[in-house]
């Protein structure tokens, strides 16, 4: 095999083996590459930052480019990533600097400041006219062929997947969180200090932060609950009640932890217990799908984040549009991707309505 350790970024991105086992990895040149990067941290750094280019321009441009524009547009964002490592780094936020990781975000900033934010959402209010704003229930319903992903107040996020309806509460409060669903979806619970509950036909799931899914179609005769991680119990809703401090009974329900599932049988009312053999259902595609953006606005990555998962992101496109970034994710989560570039340019997120408003004072110059 030829001898690539002299290779610069540009020769590496340049090349066409290297280009190959990037874009269309065998078994074989996948694992030359991946000795070759292991061979020595700047061959390891070279490695991850050609990688980074050749995804970023088959990203942008999804065509066949000629050798000579190949050149040419490597050429530019080598460039781009000298004046940035050139560049004198931001005050804050302190970011970590590994090229391979998803935090590792190189920002060039010209201004984000924060703003005035109005939804033309129409939530349903719960009781009398007039009730506080902690009081009202939004309802999301998802007619579209897609799936849709909420954030709720407590940064927990829904995955509602197409014909599905979730009513959770604009703000958490009181003694516990909780949500109805009708139909599927997928959760990722914050950790609180509060129980979160899943109301979904004729069953309660209890939640110590975990990441499930809870298919309750109208019309199945079966309403399952299936665990990716964590800890579970799934309840008959007539026989549950939130306990206080000094009960010592136990609530009737099952428990469940990861890879096991529940199937709620409506005919006969039974909770039956099982192991999860196929871990198809609990997978989430959209948390496997890359990211790289190289010198690229933040706005295109919003838009793609918003693409992705089916979410709502709201921001001045105006001011952030001169904040540029590079930046790659492999199998984070949606909140692990908007903390990653929220710290990069100092801002903050907040869950506003099911979707996220991005705010903040400045991008560090």
């Amino acid at each position: 095999m030829y001898d690539y350790s002299a290779y610069t970024i540009e020769e590496l991105a340049r090349d066409d083996y290297f280009r190959h086992a990037i874009l269309n990895p065998d078994r074989e040149s996948a694992a030359f590459w991946q000795s070759w990067a292991a061979a020595s941290p700047d061959q390891r750094d070279r490695y991850e930052k050609a990688r980074m280019i050749v995804i970023a321009l088959e990203q942008r441009y999804h065509t066949q480019l000629s050798q000579e524009e190949v050149a040419h547009r490597v050429g530019q964002l080598v460039g781009r990533l000298d004046e940035l490592e050139d560049a004198p780094r931001p005050a804050k936020p302190a970011f970590l600097h590994y090229w391979w990781r998803a935090a590792a975000v190189l920002v060039a900033a010209l201004g984000f400041a924060l703003w005035s934010y109005r939804h033309d959402w129409k939530p349903l209010r719960s009781g009398e006219p007039g009730a506080q704003a902690a009081s009202r229930t939004l309802s999301r319903n998802n007619n579209t062929p897609h799936i849709q992903t909420l954030m709720l107040s407590d940064s927990s996020i829904v995955t509602l997947f197409p014909g599905s309806a979730l009513q959770f509460p604009e703000t958490f409060s009181g003694d516990s969180r909780k949500v109805t669903l009708t139909g599927d979806a997928f959760f990722e619970v914050a950790h609180d200090g509060k129980p979160f509950l899943v109301y979904a036909g004729e069953t309660v799931t209890r939640v110590w932060g975990t990441r499930f899914r809870v298919t309750a179609l109208p019309g199945d005769k079966q309403v399952k609950v299936s665990v990716k991680s964590g800890k579970v119990s799934v309840h008959r809703v007539e026989e549950f009640n939130l306990p206080k401090t000094t009960d010592t009974q136990p609530i009737p329900g099952v428990m469940l932890t990861m890879h096991e599932q529940v199937v709620f049988d409506r005919t006969n009312h039974l909770l039956e217990k099982a192991h999860l053999t196929d871990l198809g259902v609990v997978a989430q595609g959209t948390d496997l799908r890359e990211q790289v953006f190289v010198d690229a606005p933040v706005t295109e990555v919003f838009k793609e984040l918003e693409s992705i998962y089916g979410i709502k992101i709201r921001f001045d496109e105006r001011l952030l549009g001169e904040c540029r970034i590079i930046t790659s994710f492999r199998g984070e989560t949606l909140v692990e991707r908007i903390n990653s570039i929220c710290q990069a340019i100092g801002a903050h997120y907040e869950p506003t309505m099911g979707g996220i408003v991005i705010s903040g004072d400045g991008c560090g110059i």
